[in-house]
């Protein structure tokens, strides 16, 4: 049985493939120390996210037309004990965190244990009107991965010396399409969902925050519950769990690999299998507490999926 750290390595390990996989390569997986198949892998994913990076740094030079590099900024501005005051939108999103657990926290809360010892290093100085300096600080994300970042720190001018600020800067490089979440959503508001639009949507990432992935968690488990009961449109559904129609549609297909519909249809099938297997319920009683309408629709989905009809399972079964 894996214990709790090994599981914790493995959803870091697929928290990065998944960056990677929607072309982000600003993140790295923090090393363990272990001399194990899961180091193995962690170092191989962080070499080539480094690789990645260099490659679309010259790739964006040489051919800006295929690629192009988005810059994210994260800005924090600290207090004089190093609590954050306040920072910009993107930084929570990078951290995946949200802007309440950013909100007064000390600082250095956001660093690895190395990271730690290199800001307390810096500390002293911070007392200079004239202090400006770039270290590279790496910050860690509530999934153990690593945020490496050069970070401008230095104090903003302030003529009363009892309220000093300190501002901190970092860019990140994230590789995208040209076409935002945005102008995507908009598309589909508006009812222009054609084969280009899909295409694109379907490689963007859509899930940056967790609050996002729990939502589309807490969607899937309501499916699993009511398999018996129509399923609401996507609209309904997104507005229900405090989300909007993109996210849902293309966050449940990013993050299972699957539409809704197709989902619901498939495991409405695998119970219809298991009671068509393991009961002595009639087809047409499995086929209308599954969910389907009639019963001939019930019979042609489930020769799609296993490629055989009810009644042939059902005789198959009684066999054995």
């Amino acid at each position: 049985m894996k214990s709790e750290k090994e599981k914790e390595r493995i959803d870091s390990i697929n928290r990065m493939i998944i960056e990677m996989a929607s072309g982000n390569f600003s993140y790295q997986v923090e090393r363990s120390g272990h001399d194990d198949e899961l180091e193995t892998l962690a170092v191989l994913l962080n070499m080539m996210a480094e690789e990645m990076r260099e490659s679309f740094h010259h790739q964006g030079f040489v051919n800006p037309r295929r690629i192009y590099r988005h810059i994210a900024q994260m800005t924090f501005i600290l207090d004089q004990k190093f609590k954050i005051q306040t920072f910009n939108n993107l930084t929570a999103e990078i951290l995946f965190l949200q802007p309440d657990e950013l909100l007064g926290i000390h600082f250095p809360e956001l660093l690895t244990e190395d990271s730690k010892m290199v800001w307390k290093n810096l500390e002293p100085d911070l007392e200079n009107n004239t202090f400006n300096k770039t270290v590279h600080l790496d910050f860690q994300t509530p999934d153990s991965l690593i945020v490496p970042a050069f970070c401008s720190v230095s104090l903003l001018f302030n003529a009363n010396e009892d309220s000093k600020k300190i501002i901190i800067t970092a860019l990140q490089t994230v590789v995208q399409s040209k076409e935002t979440e945005a102008v995507l959503q908009k598309a589909i508001q508006n009812g222009k969902v054609d084969q280009k639009v899909r295409k694109k949507a379907g490689k963007l990432r859509v899930l940056r925050r967790e609050s996002d992935v729990a939502k589309i968690r807490e969607v899937y488990l309501y499916i699993l519950k009511n398999l018996d009961e129509p399923l609401l449109s996507l609209k309904e559904l997104a507005h229900s769990f405090g989300t909007n129609e993109f996210k849902l549609k293309y966050g449940f297909k990013e993050l299972y690999n699957t539409s809704i519909f197709r989902f619901q249809t498939d495991e409405r099938l695998n119970k219809a299998s298991l009671l068509v297997q393991n009961s002595e319920m009639p087809l047409k009683t499995i086929a209308s507490i599954t969910g389907f309408k009639s019963f001939p629709h019930f019979s042609k989905a489930f020769k799609m999926k296993f490629g055989y009809n009810p009644s042939d399972l059902r005789k198959a079964s009684r066999k054995k």
